[in-house]
C-alpha cells in the first residue's frame, strides 16, 4: 500500500496544481471578456467618430471647391479690371500729351500774340483749348472722373 499512497499523494498535488491553474485561467478569461466589451465600445465610438470625420471632410471639400470657384471669378474680374485700367492709363497718357502739346502751342501763340498785338487780351482762354475733345462718349466712370479733373485743371 505504500505505492498507492504515494501515487495518491502525487495525484493530489497535481490536482491542486491543476485547480490553481484553472482558477488563474478563469481570472484571465474574465479579464479578457471585460476588455473585449470595452474594446467593442471603443470600436463603436471610433466608427462613429470616423463617420463624422468623413462627413466633415465632404463639407470641407465642398467649401474648398466653392472658394476655388469664387477665387477664379474674382481673378477673372480683376484681370478685366486690370486691362481696363491699363487702357485708361494709356488713354490718359495720350490725353496728357495732347494737353501738354496744346498748352505749349497756346503759350507760344500767346507770346507771339502779345508781341504782335501789344499786350491785347485773348478772347476766351477756354476757346483756345477747344482742340481737346472733352465729350463723354460712352466712357466709364473712371474716364469721366479723369476728364472732369482735367477740365478743372484747365
Amino acid at each position: 500500500m505504500g505505492w498507492l499512497n504515494l501515487i495518491d499523494g502525487i495525484l493530489i498535488i497535481l490536482l491542486v496544481a491543476t485547480i490553481f491553474c484553472a482558477v488563474s485561467l478563469s481570472r484571465r478569461l474574465s479579464s479578457l471578456r471585460s476588455d473585449k466589451k470595452n474594446l467593442e465600445k471603443l470600436m463603436g465610438e471610433f466608427h462613429h467618430i470616423s463617420e463624422k470625420a468623413d462627413k466633415s471632410l465632404t463639407g470641407i471639400r465642398a467649401t474648398a471647391e466653392e472658394v476655388s470657384r469664387e477665387l477664379a471669378e474674382a481673378n477673372a474680374k480683376s484681370r478685366s479690371m486690370r486691362d481696363e485700367l491699363a487702357f485708361l492709363v494709356e488713354r490718359a497718357d495720350r490725353l496728357a500729351e495732347k494737353i501738354a502739346t496744346n498748352s505749349n502751342d497756346l503759350l507760344v501763340g500767346k507770346e507771339a500774340d502779345e508781341k504782335s498785338l501789344d499786350n491785347e487780351p485773348l478772347d476766351d482762354p477756354a476757346s483756345t483749348a477747344s482742340g481737346i475733345d472733352f465729350k463723354d462718349n460712352g466712357q466709364s466712370q473712371v474716364e469721366r472722373e479723369l476728364l472732369s479733373a482735367l477740365r478743372r485743371v484747365k
